[in-house]
């Protein structure tokens, strides 16, 4: 089949390397230029999971990995903190991972896709894989995002561990995450702008050097908020339906994990794509992650009731206690109780 992907990020670049390889016509389509390219978030995951993705694709995971973590800290507010032992977080070089899935695929740079000039009719399925921009899909009324901007630095040599503030009220929060030969990444999302931490920073280390700055929101909507996943013959992949888990605004693992429903449904209905499968193992797969995105939603109005609320609170424990190994740190219901409360 003839396949065109919208998007070279994650879910872009994973889905061509496997398509290609199961011998299926791919070409790939970049918004960005080729040295304005570049992969966004702070390049954290677990080691566990993105070893088995990138074993699926033919890559060995271990050529990519930054840092490994041994614990996260957390400072909390009113002067608390919390500390998460860690089983598996990492940091991997994900701008060359993304790039070595992409070798020997055709990939156009510079190529704004849009649903008034994609040229929808050459191919027989269109992947929209644009996260964040959701370019060719139709917007839906219950998404939601957060406004996040970060640096990647250098010369930061006293922080050799994963680093995070929580706001008050879950309104965001700030993150350092350690790469190797004291660089990083430091950044923030805050649905008020504030962007508490990052002057401290910077305060803190003027020894920084700033290599590039990239202003990015964070969607915190689940899949259950992104409908529709498909229209007429574009496939939403990844973030751009809402794969992403809404605590962590994280949404490597996520959209790795989508891929693979997308493959799954793909290759058994390759004579024509059954839509409507695809929809309902999307939604069951992702679906604590709307009783997350309550419990999130809930703590930003200011009315989280862990009393009330105690099913939301159970679900989110027990479905991420389940996949302990895919967010690599412990979780501990204790824990989560008190950091729930303390935001």
């Amino acid at each position: 089949m003839k396949i065109a992907i919208a998007g070279a990020g994650v879910a872009g670049s994973y889905l061509a390397n496997l398509l290609q390889k199961d011998g299926h016509k791919v070409e790939v389509f970049e918004s960005s230029k080729r040295e304005n390219h570049w992969a966004v978030c702070a390049w954290g995951a677990s080691h566990h999971m993105l070893e088995k993705f990138s074993e699926k694709a033919g890559l060995n995971f271990g050529e990519y990995i930054y840092h490994v973590g041994r614990v996260l800290k957390m400072q909390l507010p009113d002067n608390k903190s919390e500390q998460l032992y860690l089983n598996g977080l990492v940091t991997y070089n994900k701008q060359k991972w993304e790039s070595d899935l992409l070798e020997g695929i055709k990939l156009t740079y510079g190529s704004k896709c849009t649903s008034a000039t994609f040229p929808f009719d050459k191919y027989d399925y269109v992947i929209d894989c644009t996260g964040l921009h959701r370019t060719l899909l139709p917007k839906s009324k219950d998404d939601f995002v957060i406004p996040a901007y970060e640096y990647f630095v250098e010369n930061i040599h006293d922080m050799e561990e994963f680093y995070v503030i929580g706001y008050k009220g879950a309104r965001g929060y700030f993150w350092y995450f350690p790469l190797d030969n004291g660089r990083g990444f430091v950044g923030a999302g805050d649905i008020d702008k504030k962007y508490y931490g990052i002057d401290d920073f910077f305060k803190l280390h003027p020894e920084a050097r700033i290599i590039r700055k990239i202003g990015r929101p964070i969607r915190l909507a689940p899949p259950k908020r992104m409908e529709p996943f498909y229209h007429r013959n574009i496939i939403g992949v990844g973030e751009s339906i809402g794969c992403v888990f809404p605590m962590l605004g994280e949404g490597i693992i996520p959209s790795l994990l989508c891929c693979n429903i997308f493959l799954e449904v793909f290759t058994k209905n390759q004579n024509r794509f059954d839509f409507e499968q695809y929809r309902k193992k999307i939604l069951k797969r992702f679906e604590y992650y709307d009783d997350v995105y309550r419990i999130v939603r809930l703590k930003m109005a200011g009315k989280l009731n862990t009393i009330r609320h105690i099913k939301l609170l159970m679900s989110m424990y027990r479905n991420m206690k389940k996949e302990e190994q895919r967010f690599g740190f412990e979780i501990s219901f204790e824990k989560m109780r008190r950091l729930v409360n303390a935001l």
